[in-house]
């Protein structure tokens, strides 16, 4: 097995546990904005797999890969969720904008 081929492995085992452990923690908290996580891990878990797979997916009627939609997914994903958290008091994110309008 290649560098590449197992870092790409490496990757999607470790984005798809990711994913999982984000939607326990969804469902266990009974918190929606876990779930924005586990969309961004499921985008980067696909974006890996293909990559380890070297699978070239083309969208249909554009000279862009499927990777590409796949990305701004994640980045949506991930940009909501801390869009979300930014506001909900005591979240780790809101104590971190706290601590710097005090200073």
């Amino acid at each position: 097995m290649a560098f590449r081929d197992f870092v790409y492995l490496f990757l999607t085992v470790n984005f798809l546990l990711h994913g999982v452990a984000f939607t326990l923690l969804g469902v266990v908290r009974r918190k929606k904005v876990y779930f924005f996580l586990t969309g961004t891990f499921a985008f980067l878990t696909a974006i890996c797999f293909l990559n380890f797979e070297q699978w070239i997916l083309m969208v249909p009627g554009t000279h862009y890969s499927v990777t590409v939609p796949l990305r701004i997914a994640a980045l949506v994903c991930t940009l909501s969720y801390l869009r979300r958290i930014y506001h909900e008091e005591g979240s780790w994110l809101w104590k971190f904008r706290q601590r710097i309008n005090r200073t």
